[in-house]
């Protein structure tokens, strides 16, 4: 009788994982592909907060024209009306009333 040896066929068996080179090869792409995904998650992180910190200071300046539009519209409604006009005479032109007697405070004209 002859002897069957199952699953030899005169062959050499290689290993589960294949040649060392091979190994070498998977285990550098592993590698290559972590740096490339590192780097772009760190390259996603830098872009990140340029674009947070753009929003901020959008964002602010958003706040200041809204407060200026509020002031320009405040004093839209005064302009025209007397007392308005009379603040303005007083204030910018040092324009006083009829009869009206000025105190200088200061101490500028002394």
């Amino acid at each position: 009788m002859s002897k069957v040896h199952a699953g030899k066929t005169g062959r050499k068996q290689k290993g589960a994982s294949g040649s060392p080179a091979i190994r070498v090869i998977v285990v550098l792409f592993f590698i290559l592909l972590f740096a490339v995904g590192a780097s772009m998650y760190m390259n996603q992180n830098i872009s990140l907060q340029r674009i947070s910190s753009q929003s901020e200071k959008l964002a602010e300046k958003q706040e200041a024209a809204i407060q200026a539009n509020e002031d320009a519209k405040s004093i839209e409604k005064k302009v025209g009306s007397d007392a308005y006009t009379e603040e303005m005479a007083r204030n910018q032109l040092g324009m006083v009333k009829t009869g009206e007697t000025i105190f200088d405070t200061t101490g500028k004209n002394s």
